[in-house]
This record gives C-alpha cells, structure tokens and sequence, in this order.
C-alpha cells in the first residue's frame, strides 16, 4: 500500500483545517527572505502537534539555485565583505555558495523539514558543466543532516527521463507533474514526488477524474508526496485525501497513445476539398 503525504505550499489562512487535514506542506518562505529561527522553531512545533504526520519540506533559497540575472526579486540575503553575487548559484562550489547552503540546512533543520527543494531555472540547462556541478554539490559537499533528503524540480529544457536518470544516480527524488503529459515515463524508484500546478496553470483546480488519475499513478510507489499549487490547494489536498481512502486505483493503468493522434489515412486531399466546396 502507498504512503500518501498530502498537502499545500506554505501555510494557508485557515491553518487550524490545514493541520487536521493535511500531511503535507511546502515551505515556499524559503525562496526569498526566510523568516528567522523562532518562527520556523514554532512551524516545526505546530506541525509536530498536528493531527497527521506531517512531512515537510524546505524551499532553498533562489540565492542558492539561481545566477544573479535569474533572481527577480533579489539575493534574499545579505553579501559580506569580499563576497561576490557572481559566486551565487547553479550549485557552484564558493565560498558564497558553501554559506548559503549551511544556511538553508540551518533552516530547514529549525522547521522540521525531511526534505529540501531545489528549484533551478531554465537558465540551468542540461549541459555537462551543470550535470558536472549538480553532481559535485550532490556527492561531495551536501552534506545533509541525518534523514533528509533532495528533491529537485528543473524547469526549462530538461527532458522528464534525462532529469530522472541523472537524479537517480544521484540519489536525489526528482519532484514532476505527473499530468503535464502522461505519455513520459514515471520515474524508476520506490518514492515520488508530485508538485501539482494545476490543470491549466496556477488558477486552475483539480477535477475528480483529474485526482483518480494521481492516485493511480501513485499506486506505482511505496512513499508519494503530493504538494498542490493551486488557486485553492488545500480544497484539492483535502479532496485527494478524502478520495484515497475508499478509491482502488487501477494498477494497470496505462495513458493511452491513440487518444490524441490523427490518422492521415483516414483522410483523402480529394474528402477536403469537397469539403471547402
């Protein structure tokens, strides 16, 4: 039976149906300007005391993933004497860099998370200088306290089944969309990692058949987190969770190729033209 950890990104207002309902949250604070340590110390405590057991999961800074030209809306952090903002980001080893990642460990330690986020651009390229990078940071100087672990979201050009082998042999938990395109390969592990972005962008909600069709691809592992990004993401997190507990998802589910294709041979030039006439 999966293990299913349900939820949203960052508090929502009605926190006290959040911790009855969800399993889930993804602290997105953590891009920017983090908060300071007794208030991450009093999420961790709140979500300990939450009904659920809750995972939760650390956003790293921008500081960290992003080249300065790529960071909208700031460093969130503050530059010491002799430091460079070139020297930040795209898992570079520097001496910024090397500060800023104790800094997220700090904070996702003072929240209780199990897990970090790595968000990277689209200026983060499939190249080998940022494969070589990526495996450097993630092989030698990580560093990760004692039961967490990397969940790794690229956007831009990264083909689902180019970032899912580099992320396995890497050990890191790659985070995808399960339903942006249903032909491409789930990844090849025992944990997943949905990030739910919404049928049609961030305004959009989940339908039932929408949820189904999650809990049949979650089937696939032993541990799935499912973290909703939607116009309401605690409305769709709890209705997955109320659905999981009486769906029997179909383990032979598979996205059909055809649905969607067009067969030429169905259609003569000659059939067109008439048409037109």
């Amino acid at each position: 039976m999966t293990d299913i950890f349900c939820g949203c990104s960052d508090l929502p207002h009605d926190r006290k149906a959040f911790y009855r309902d969800a399993s889930a949250i993804e602290y997105r604070v953590g891009l920017f300007s983090p908060p300071k340590a007794r208030v991450l110390k009093d999420w961790a405590a709140a979500a300990a005391e939450s009904k659920n057991n809750m995972r939760s999961i650390w956003v790293a800074w921008q500081a960290f993933t992003h080249r300065p030209a790529d960071i909208k809306k700031g460093f969130g952090l503050k530059l010491l004497p002799g430091e460079s903002a070139a020297n930040l980001g795209h898992f570079l080893k520097t001496d910024e860099n090397l500060r800023v990642w104790t800094r997220i460990k700090e904070q996702a330690v003072n929240v209780g998370a199990s897990r970090i986020l790595l968000e990277t651009p689209a200026a983060f390229t499939p190249s080998d200088a940022n494969k070589r990078s990526l495996e450097c940071f993630a092989k030698d100087w990580a560093d990760l306290p004692e039961n967490m672990r990397l969940v790794w979201h690229p956007a831009g050009f990264w083909e689902r089944e180019e970032a899912a082998l580099v992320a396995q042999n890497l050990g890191i938990l790659l985070a995808i969309d399960p339903l942006v395109d249903e032909r491409e390969d789930l990844p090849d592990s025992s944990e997943a990692y949905f990030q739910m972005l919404g049928r049609h962008g961030l305004l959009d909600s989940y339908s039932d058949d929408d949820l189904e069709r999650i809990l049949d691809m979650a089937a696939r592992f032993d541990d799935v987190t499912v973290v909703f990004r939607t116009c309401d993401s605690l409305g769709d997190a709890r209705r997955l969770i109320k659905l999981s507990k009486t769906y029997v998802p179909n383990a032979d589910f598979e996205f059909d190729d055809d649905d969607d294709e067009f067969d030429d041979e169905e259609y003569e030039d000659d059939d067109i033209d008439d048409d037109i006439e």
